[in-house]
């Protein structure tokens, strides 16, 4: 009897002296900061907001995003890894959280040893289009129209360094090509570029696709990834049509400091997986030209993470970008 006494005393004792945040029951009790290394009005902020609506009225708690962009996401990247382990607060980032260790000098945190990854919210396409006025019809096609030409293709991406200026120049070495890269700041000012003709192709996001792709003003090539789109799936990835390395494991999702307690992530993961599986989640995701990924385990989340790593490891060797 005294034994059973002393052992329960023992046990609510430890249960109270774990820090309020390593409760499920009672996490959270205030608002949690979420950074998104992003800009505000853009198709990741307008992911992040509508989970953390959806998130606040589940959990009673303010979910606060912070738009912290700037330096291919390393300013917000580095400011939550930063941040207290306590749950309060999280990141929201893409196969950057892995790539940009890999290809930039002077990167402050480690993916790895940083970060746990809390939810996997859908896979990030890139894709390949050209001008809608262009003559080439395919991936084929435009090689071959590229190779015949005076002057080197102009291509535009999102930045000097980016995944999309290295997925291009995979493409280019593997097909023999010399191509002039245009970097600009983000995709919006690319595609008035893209539109006239001023640029010969550029990578697009598959919501740049259904907006100017549909009437006819661009026409999409080929796009990153494993597998097609199911939004869009005429479009042939890269992989089927004989070229590797171009985005074969890519995500976007939620991550939180390393040291966060695990049943915290498990409940904001578990969260998060039943915002995903609601009907009107596919129709928010749908007009974004995007699609939430099946349901992932944080341990099927992390070895896709090590994928990517390894993949980006490759990349760096076979293509010669130098850092700006």
């Amino acid at each position: 009897m005294k034994t059973s006494l002393v052992c329960g005393l023992l046990a609510a004792l430890a249960l109270c002296t774990l820090p309020a945040a390593a409760q499920p029951t009672t996490w959270p009790t205030k608002p949690v900061r979420v950074i998104v290394p992003f800009p505000a009005g853009g198709q990741a902020d307008a992911v992040v907001r509508y989970y953390m609506t959806k998130t606040e009225q589940a959990l009673g708690q303010p979910f606060v995003v912070e738009n912290k962009p700037g330096a291919s996401t390393l300013l917000g990247t580095q400011e939550a890894a930063r941040a207290p382990a306590d749950g309060y607060t999280i990141l929201y980032n893409m196969t950057a959280i892995v790539s940009n260790p890999v290809l930039l000098t002077g990167v402050k945190y480690d993916a790895f040893k940083d970060f746990v990854p809390v939810h996997r919210t859908y896979e990030s396409f890139a894709i390949l289009a050209v001008p809608g006025n262009s003559p080439t019809r395919s991936l084929g096609s435009f090689v071959a129209a590229a190779k015949a030409a005076r002057e080197p293709a102009a291509y535009g991406t999102t930045g000097h360094g980016s995944s999309s200026h290295y997925f291009v120049e995979l493409l280019a070495k593997q097909a023999g090509l010399t191509m002039t890269h245009i970097p600009y700041k983000g995709e919006s000012p690319l595609i008035p570029d893209l539109l006239s003709g001023r640029l010969q192709a550029a990578i697009v996001s598959s919501a740049t696709v259904k907006q100017f792709g549909e009437d006819g003003r661009i026409q999409p090539l080929a796009v990153s990834g494993s597998r097609r789109m199911s939004l869009l799936p005429n479009i042939p990835t890269f992989k089927e049509l004989g070229y590797q390395g171009i985005g074969n494991e890519s995500f976007a999702g939620f991550f939180a400091p390393a040291a966060t307690p695990p049943a915290i992530v498990e409940k904001l993961h578990r969260e998060l997986t039943r915002i995903s599986e609601l009907p009107e989640t596919r129709e928010r995701m749908a007009a974004l030209g995007l699609e939430p990924s099946p349901a992932t385990s944080t341990t099927a989340f992390l070895a896709m993470m090590r994928r990517a790593n390894d993949e980006w490891i490759g990349n760096r060797s076979a293509v010669d970008i130098k850092p700006q």
